[in-house]
């Protein structure tokens, strides 16, 4: 158990997953709680934006809305096993946005504005990734081999011995046959339900290379105009009716990346003159 602020005692879970990723070169440590419901090392959110973290804990405490999402859970480090607290996704935002950035020292200012803008983007892609396990009993047991027969004059013993082998012989090879008849269902149910499938699928949304251009357009947007990176992402939302960057759709990318011009050359001052070609 793990002592909070005043009386209280906080249990210790045992996290069922645990990840870690880089978030602009930072890790970021992920995990699911007992229950399921994805939740992120408070410290290495800190840490990442130049943060002390036992302010930030007093400050989610204070709040009962966001500390409802605090939890202490277990994980594996490579200096061994250690206790950390967490808070779950559903609070992230809530603590996230209101950390004022322009109340804190100006080197980490950039890094706490990137945060609010995407990080949290980021850790719903996580926890929305189905996570692909094998059904139970999905693979049959291990091979039987067909038995010998004894040499003729063999005593009863000896076959009474081999017909109980060919009976788990024979039991074997028919769980095989309705194995192979379970799966080959499953091959027809979704050969019949993928073309559905493929016309329910929402249109190609932009790739891995598009989301670092968008994001690099936002960068520099951000430097020519001052706004906050909240700001400028939210107007790209509200532009292409998406709720966040990588929603935005691939057949649109010409679309996309004018708009994105056009945005950077009026911060710049630079609108009706000739484009100038850029290195990413």
């Amino acid at each position: 158990m793990e002592e909070t602020s005043g009386s209280q005692v906080r249990p210790i879970l045992e996290s069922t997953e645990q990840q870690m990723f880089t978030f602009y070169g930072k890790p970021l440590i992920v995990v699911r709680l007992p229950d399921g419901v994805p939740a992120v090392s408070l410290n290495s959110l800190c840490e990442n934006m130049g943060l002390e973290p036992r302010p930030q804990l007093r400050r989610i405490q204070r709040t009962k809305a966001i500390a409802s999402g605090l939890a202490s859970t277990r994980i594996e480090t490579e200096g061994g096993s250690q206790i950390v607290y967490v808070l779950t996704l559903r609070v992230v935002p809530g603590w996230l946005f209101g950390i004022d950035a322009n109340r804190v020292k100006s080197e980490v200012r950039l890094e706490i504005e990137r945060y609010q803008a995407e990080c949290v983007d980021v850790l719903y892609q996580w926890a929305s990734t189905p996570r692909i396990e094998a059904p139970a009993n999905l693979i049959p047991e291990q091979p039987i081999e067909k038995p010998t027969a004894p040499e003729p004059g063999a005593g009863m013993d000896a076959w009474r011995i081999y017909h109980q082998q060919m009976t788990e012989f024979l039991d074997w090879q028919i769980s095989i046959e309705q194995w192979r008849g379970n799966v080959e269902g499953r091959l027809e149910n979704l050969e019949a339900v993928i073309p559905t499938i493929l016309e329910r699928l929402p249109d190609p949304t932009i790739t891995p290379a598009h989301q670092n251009t968008v994001k690099w357009y936002i960068s520099q947007w951000h430097k020519a105009s001052g706004k906050p990176f909240a700001t400028l992402y939210s107007a790209l939302y509200t532009a292409f009716a998406v709720p966040t960057y990588s929603a935005l759709r691939e057949d649109e990318w010409g679309k996309i990346e004018q708009w994105l011009k056009k945005q950077l050359a009026g911060a710049s001052g630079d609108e009706g003159k000739p484009e100038q070609g850029r290195l990413l």
